[in-house]
């Protein structure tokens, strides 16, 4: 029993790890290429169980597995969106879900593909901006590391580090402290990004309004808030009730979002008279909310959601472009400083050997 115990944990060990690589592979590019090939053929009269059943036949590679989970789930009697968790993004998989439920499957699988389309871009264009300077800094220090290897012993064992200029000792130093710390470096930024992304999917106690005011925070809220207005106008133009739409919208969504739903959901049981009034829980930008309001009583609000939603992504990813391209000129200072930081240094020692 041990032994089929142990057998069972290395098989899903492998199985899990497979599954990663197979996710990594599968990136938003492959997403959006995936989605988009599938809204094709619905959009053509091709049912949508028989949608994924061609792309199963005809895609290979990472494609042809997620094809795979897809109709393994339709043959159990599941949603389509339930075969697509694990590959695409949470709130890609709830879009897809709200439009089988709603009868808005076409639409909200392009509205998917698009905000994958979108992501990728505002990635490319942040990685774009900050690749060049990263490179630089990271270049530098190791070369920093290497004359401490080579050269600066070579300069100490002619003079002894404690007679060396101060801009000498000073490189030694920081050269000797990358040598040693550059682990701890890395593992440090990479848990304070994750920290910082648990924080803003998960936290929603008292200080959430205050955090939803720094930059970082407030570009999360913005894009949720974006994707929720988009989607819920895509259920109600398609009959679902306001009600509903709000409870399709709680499946498996991440606790900042189902909160912000849940205090919606209680706002409209109080008998709120301007539905736009329902969604002034912090999360839609209070101008959004005044627009919502003076329209919310004629026709066309579910048509002014959608608009609001696109809108509001819009806003978020032109403020991520304009912050990368901030934080590049910030970088290529931070690079120039640490050139300039080597050549004093270097320069120092030379001339005092001399």
């Amino acid at each position: 029993m041990a032994i089929g115990g142990v057998t069972r944990k290395k098989t899903n060990y492998l199985q899990g790890l497979t599954h990663l690589l197979d996710r990594m592979q599968f990136d938003g590019a492959e997403q959006q290429a995936f989605l988009e090939d599938l809204a094709t053929l619905v959009e053509d009269g091709v049912p949508a169980n028989k949608a994924v059943d061609v792309i199963l036949k005809v895609e290979i590679g990472v494609k042809l597995k997620v094809a795979k989970s897809m109709m393994n789930k339709i043959a159990q009697g599941r949603p389509i969106a339930d075969g697509m968790v694990g590959w695409f993004p949470a709130y890609v998989v709830e879009l897809i879900r709200a439009g089988e439920t709603s009868g808005t499957l076409t639409q909200n699988i392009r509205g998917a593909a698009e905000s994958l389309g979108q992501k990728s871009d505002t990635i490319a264009s942040l990685l774009s901006s900050l690749t060049y300077p990263l490179v630089v800094i990271i270049s530098g220090c190791g070369v920093a590391v290497y004359m401490n290897h080579s050269i600066f012993k070579q300069f100490m064992a002619i003079k002894p580090l404690e007679q060396w200029p101060e801009n000498g000792q000073q490189l030694v130093h920081f050269a000797n402290f990358l040598q040693d710390w550059w682990v701890v470096l890395v593992v440090s930024i990479i848990a304070i990004g994750v920290m910082i992304g648990r924080i803003m999917s998960n936290y929603i106690g008292t200080l959430r309004p205050a955090l939803d005011a720094i930059f970082g925070f407030t570009i999360y809220r913005e894009l949720k808030a974006a994707r929720f207005m988009e989607t819920m106008g895509l259920l109600i133009s398609n009959g679902v009730v306001f009600k509903q739409a709000l409870k399709i919208l709680h499946y498996q969504a991440n606790p900042y979002l189902a909160f912000h739903l849940m205090l919606m959901e209680r706002k409209l049981a109080r008998g709120r008279s301007n539905i736009a009034d329902v969604f002034a829980t912090g999360m839609v930008d209070p101008n959004d909310v005044v627009r919502l309001r003076a329209i919310a009583d004629a026709k066309g609000f579910e048509h002014a959601l959608i608009r609001l939603g696109k809108q509001s992504a819009e806003r978020s990813v032109k403020t991520i472009k304009k912050f990368g391209r901030l934080m590049g000129g910030v970088l290529l200072a931070v690079a120039a400083g640490l050139a300039g930081f080597m050549i004093m240094g270097i320069y120092s020692v030379g001339s005092s050997l001399s």
